[in-house]
């Protein structure tokens, strides 16, 4: 079967050619992140983590734009793996914030490197300005598209 004509038109279409690209990246980032035990979905709560100190479940939810069932799954494993923490709430015992265990502090620069370094080859192909000219435009699709995180 000749696929010629059904590529040309997925390779002209914009969803279909950034969904493809997460979908490589995506691979990229497991490959990258393989050493540690820790799935692209746990490397943006660690980011986030990070950066905040402290979060709730439903902060993340927003942020990764994934289901509060599957942010709760995902944190037990964390916990599990000694990553993270929950730390309860002390005026409402049914909520908590998730923080960051010793383990999960200590490994931040070392997980950075690695995946700056594991994309550097990829990234030396896109010029410093195509890939800012792309990344503030993919921002723009996202708030037009409705994205409850700010872009800048």
């Amino acid at each position: 079967m000749d696929f010629g004509k059904a590529l040309f038109h997925l390779n002209n279409n914009l969803g279909y050619n950034l969904y493809r690209a997460y979908l490589l990246f995506h691979r990229e980032l497991i490959r990258g992140l393989k050493g540690y035990g820790v799935t692209p979905e746990q490397w943006q709560v660690l980011i986030i983590l990070w950066n905040h100190g402290s979060v709730t479940p439903t902060e993340i939810s927003r942020v990764t734009l994934q289901d509060l069932p599957t942010i709760s799954r995902m944190l037990v494993r964390m916990e599990r793996d000694g990553w993270v923490k929950r730390v309860e709430n002390e005026k409402d015992g049914r909520s908590f914030h998730v923080e960051l265990t010793e383990k999960g502090r200590k490994s931040k620069n070392e997980m950075i490197i690695q995946i700056d370094n594991h994309f550097a080859a990829y990234m030396s192909e896109v010029p410093r300005d195509v890939h800012n000219d792309l990344r503030n435009e993919l921002q723009h699709l996202r708030s037009i598209l409705g994205d409850y995180t700010p872009v800048k």
